[in-house]
């Protein structure tokens, strides 16, 4: 009996292993590189669309505001955000900042209070002063100051240009 259950188990091992290693030949199978392609290119496994683009989604942003679509300009948006964040350019961070007010733009409230993309376009504009700071860019930062200028703040179009070493 003890022997008879463990040959049973053993079995029962066996075909695990056969059918997992069959499932992942088939994986593999399908991963494998035919011999006539060359090593640099994708394996045809490979999802062949590119990666989306900051600039592709701040495209989408102004196709959904045309659209009148603030749900889709916002989803876009923080797509964008995201690849604007690892670019670590200031440049990328104003342009969120610009996208934030037109969404605003849009979604304010017919009495005109602006909406949370007010906020999400201040705490852009601050990235890209500060990134404009560290890459030395006096261009930059006066462009925030300007765009905190056309959000009614002066204080901080202030500072900004004083970090920037202007009046």
């Amino acid at each position: 009996m003890f022997h008879e259950k463990s040959g049973l188990q053993r079995g029962g091992v066996i075909l695990s292993i056969v059918a997992l290693a069959g499932i992942a030949g088939m994986a593999l199978g399908g991963m494998a590189p035919d011999a006539a392609r060359l090593s640099s290119e994708r394996p045809r496994w490979h999802d062949q669309r590119q990666p989306l683009t900051l600039a592709h989604h701040l495209a989408g942003v102004d196709e959904a505001l045309a659209q009148q679509d603030a749900g889709r300009a916002a989803r876009e948006w923080r797509s964008a955000y995201s690849l604007a964040l690892a670019s670590r350019r200031w440049e990328a961070m104003a342009d969120m900042g610009d996208a934030a007010v037109r969404i605003d733009t849009l979604a304010s409230r017919p009495s005109g209070h602006p909406t949370g993309f007010r906020a999400e376009a201040r705490q852009a504009y601050l990235r890209a002063l500060f990134q404009a700071r560290n890459a030395r860019a006096p261009s930059g930062i006066e462009r925030v100051a300007r765009a905190f200028a056309a959000l009614g703040d002066t204080e901080m179009a202030a500072r900004a240009r004083a970090i920037g070493g202007a009046p």
